[in-house]
């Protein structure tokens, strides 16, 4: 029985571990046990900063996945959905730097039995990147106008987000982790296209960040491509609202050939050029303009034979009397082509037409305008099509004039050679470009006297001709390849003087010169202004200018003339007689310093106050740069840079005197000439004064004169002045002597040197001698002390010379004839009087 029963048991214990295990078997079979699912592996990166791509592998029967996307460690999931393929791209309104970031699968096989998840993938962002200050994201992207946008920041270790502002304006502050805060900004916009983000930290530390605001691409309007020399295609479209974006940032424009097999063109904003694809006339191209926020296509198709718009270059118009020839120059490759061409004639209204086939890629078309009326303005412009299609563009305007009837501007220059004259006439064609159409002039001249008429052609604008003394006439008239001009007369006068003519100066400006002159009655065929090219210079590029008679003024403009340059302008009347010198101009453009300088003469007219200086110079000389106007003259010294400036007005007077100087001085001299443009260079000479001999007679001589007059005046009373004299120098009768007084400074003094002091004196002897009989010895006072000197004793020696005046003093050596006691001193003045005192002091301690 127990036996059966534990049959019975094993029998259904086999039962459900086999049961067990086809269930097993099922299960793994279908991809449903975790061990299969867990074999997937999930990849995930960061596309951006918002954009989440996982990848994973698909294998067997199972195509379709369920996922889910996560945040933050915690796995918030903010997406649950099923993909049919491998791959996920999942956009966050949150940045991907701000937080993790995780993706899982798993598959599905029917909506009542689901396998189990996989490992979560994540993508950490920049949570765990340890920094020191706090970050913000995003950082340096482009946001959407008007749309809403978070603002992350991850603070530094230890440390806490207080507060986020955009644009300087805090937000409410939201969660994210544990430390990462965030803001929601509900719309986005900046009037400079860029946008700053701040982060403040509880360390009180602050960050800012800088992004950028655009929009997302339009879609494109009016495309169309059209090419003008069948070698190079343009496509463009129009752009509604440009792009604020640059650099970086800017919006990408590329444009694809497709069935080209080439790789996309780079475009320009509204433009994109490449080259024609031989052999190939159909293209379908499409333009793709994108940026972060998002992309535009647009496609086109065209054929490129209906698209050739040729466009007309170098054109050229080459006027004529009555017509004009209009060329143009046409840059691609048209070989072959058939081309239909319109000009347009303004003011006649007219249009002319031109059939032609391109032979030459270089070649160069033209077509010749007609009839036309001579000396009238005119404007022409034109257009071309390719084998009747689209015309193409209207050629710029091209204004022309044609040429008037061949007229000559004839003037001539006469020079006198004793009793004979010569003439160069000279002549100019009216207007510029006719002078290739001239084949020759022909030169006619007509004498007074015996008449008589000889006529010359040449090929030049200039013939020179000997005249008589007399009024003739000489005519020109220029042959061309339609005829002969009209010709042209001018008069020679007769021999005439021009010395009595009166030089009138102007001044020119940095327009020109204005030329003014007083009218003549006797003018019947205007005025004839004269001048040299080159002003006075050698040789003369004579040129002239006409006007009428009511006339009396002209401007010349300064194109050309040249600064520092003297030109001479005369002024001619036509006359019945011939042509009469009016009036004479001479003047400057603009004055210039003047380059030399005037030499001072070596013989110089110096005195010992003023000098006389004297110089040369050439103020009329016409290669001046300016009219002299006077002199500048400086005298100075070394120690004194302008002693002396005379300013010389009359450029004709070259000496001037200065005055005020000082004897026996050397001055330097610096002298200039001027102009209204200032001075220029200067002349330096060295120059010197003489001595005054007679002041310093003067000088001496005076004292000596008052001398001799005070002695003779005083010689009568030589006596009583002897008297007085003897009176002052004499001691009195009854040899009394002063007493020495010591004032109180004296006595101060002299205790503060310790000279005098009372001491006990053992013995001393006064001696008093009063000597009348010579100068050499005075009156002395002498105290002498002791009988005998005793050995190795000190002497001490005072002498009181306060009250002597011119004292002299003197040790009197010893001499075998006067033998001198120890500890004597002598003291001689040889001015001594009897009012002076003398006192010796030798003291003596035993």
């Amino acid at each position: 029985m127990r036996a059966c029963l534990a049959a019975v048991r094993m029998r259904a214990l086999c039962a459900v571990c086999f049961l067990l295990l086809a269930l097993w078997e099922s299960a793994d079979r279908l991809g449903f046990t975790s061990g299969h699912c867990s074999a997937q592996q999930v990849q995930v990166r960061a596309l951006d900063s918002w954009k989440l791509e996982a990848r994973w592998n698909t294998s067997g029967e199972t195509q379709t996945h369920e996922v889910q996307v996560a945040r933050t460690s915690l796995f918030e999931v903010l997406f649950q959905g099923n993909v049919s393929s491998g791959v996920l791209v999942w956009r966050s309104s949150l940045p991907l730097e701000c937080t993790y970031h995780s993706v899982r699968i798993r598959p599905v096989y029917n909506s009542t039995f689901s396998s189990t998840w996989s490992e979560w993938a994540t993508n950490k962002g920049e949570r765990n990147v340890s920094s020191d200050k706090a970050r913000l994201f995003p950082d340096g992207k482009l946001l959407q106008e008007r749309s809403p946008a978070y603002c992350c920041c991850i603070p530094p270790i230890r440390a806490q987000v207080t507060q986020i502002l955009f644009r300087n304006k805090p937000y409410p502050l939201i969660t994210i982790d544990s430390s990462v805060r965030a803001i929601l900004v509900p719309e986005v916009t900046a009037p400079m296209s860029m946008v700053s983000f701040i982060c403040r930290d509880s360390t009180g530390a602050e960050q800012s960040v800088l992004n950028y605001v655009t929009f997302p691409p339009e879609r494109l309007k009016n495309l169309s491509c059209w090419t003008s020399d069948l070698q190079s295609v343009r496509c463009s479209w129009t752009v509604t609202r440009r792009p604020n974006m640059i650099g970086r940032q800017r919006r990408q424009y590329a444009l694809h050939i497709h069935g080209s097999g080439e790789a996309e063109v780079r475009c320009d904003v509204n433009l994109c050029v490449f080259p024609v694809v031989p052999n190939r006339s159909f293209y379908n191209i499409s333009v793709r303009v994108n940026n972060s926020l998002g992309e535009q296509n647009q496609s086109y198709a065209f054929n490129i034979s209906h698209r050739v718009f040729p466009v007309l270059e170098d054109v050229l118009v080459q006027a004529g009397v009555t017509d004009a020839l209009v060329s143009w120059f046409l840059n691609g490759n048209f070989t072959g082509l058939n081309f239909t061409c319109q000009f347009t004639l303004d003011p006649a209204g007219t249009t002319t037409e031109l059939v032609f086939v391109v032979n030459d890629p270089e070649q160069r078309v033209s077509v010749c305008l007609q009839p036309l009326q001579p000396s009238c303005q005119y404007s022409t412009s034109g257009r071309c099509a390719v084998q009747g299609s689209s015309w193409g563009p209207w050629s710029p305007v091209s204004r022309f004039s044609t040429e008037p009837l061949v007229t000559l501007d004839i003037w001539m220059k006469i020079r006198h050679q004793a009793n004979e004259r010569s003439v160069t006439v000279l002549w100019k064609i009216s207007e510029s470009g006719l002078d290739s159409v001239v084949e020759v002039f022909e030169v006619c001249v007509e004498q007074d006297g015996p008449r008589r008429r000889v006529c010359v052609n040449v090929t030049e604008l200039q013939v020179e001709l000997a005249v008589g003394l007399g009024v003739c006439n000489v005519s020109v008239r220029a042959i061309t390849l339609r005829g002969s001009s009209l010709s042209s007369l001018i008069s020679v006068p007769a021999l005439h003087s021009e010395l009595m003519l009166k030089e009138k100066r102007i001044v020119g400006n940095s327009e020109g010169f204005l030329l003014s002159w007083s009218p003549s009655s006797s003018v019947t065929c205007g005025y004839t202004v004269e001048w040299c090219l080159m002003g006075n210079a050698v040789p003369c590029d004579l040129q002239w200018r006409k006007v009428s008679a009511n006339q009396t003024s002209l401007f010349l403009g300064a194109g050309g003339f040249r600064k520092g340059r003297r030109y001479t302008f005369k002024i001619y009347r036509c006359q019945t007689e011939g042509h009469q010198v009016h009036e004479k101009h001479t003047g400057y453009l603009e004055e210039q310093r003047p380059v030399s300088a005037p030499e001072l003469l070596e013989s110089l007219n110096a005195r010992w106050s003023s000098v006389a200086l004297q110089w040369s110079f050439n103020e009329d000389d016409p290669a001046h740069p300016g009219f002299i106007t006077g002199y500048n003259l400086t005298i100075y010294t070394h120690t004194n840079p302008a002693v002396e400036c005379v300013w010389v007005e009359d450029p004709h007077c070259k000496v001037v005197r200065v005055e005020g100087l000082q004897e026996g001085q050397v001055y330097g001299v610096r002298l200039a000439a001027c102009t209204r443009a200032g001075c220029g260079a200067e002349s330096v000479h060295t120059i010197r004064t003489l001595q005054n001999h007679y002041l310093l007679l003067v000088k001496v001589v005076t004292p000596l004169l008052i001398l001799i007059g005070c002695c003779v005046c005083l010689w009568p009373c030589r006596k009583t002045l002897k008297g007085i004299v003897e009176d002052i120098f004499s001691f009195p009768s009854d040899h009394s002597l002063k007493i020495l007084e010591l004032n109180d400074s004296l006595y101060e003094v002299s205790e503060k040197l310790r000279v005098l002091q009372v001491e006990d004196c053992r013995w001393c002897s006064l001696e008093v001698v009063e000597v009348r009989s010579s100068v050499e010895e005075k009156a002395r006072l002498v105290f002498t002390g002791g009988d005998a000197e005793p050995p190795d004793q000190s002497v001490t020696a005072v002498t009181n010379l306060t009250y002597l005046s011119g004292l002299q003093v003197e040790l009197l050596p010893h001499s075998p004839e006067t033998p001198q006691p120890s500890g004597y001193v002598r003291v001689e003045d040889p001015g001594l009087s009897t009012s002076d005192y003398v006192t010796s002091v030798t003291m003596a301690t035993m």
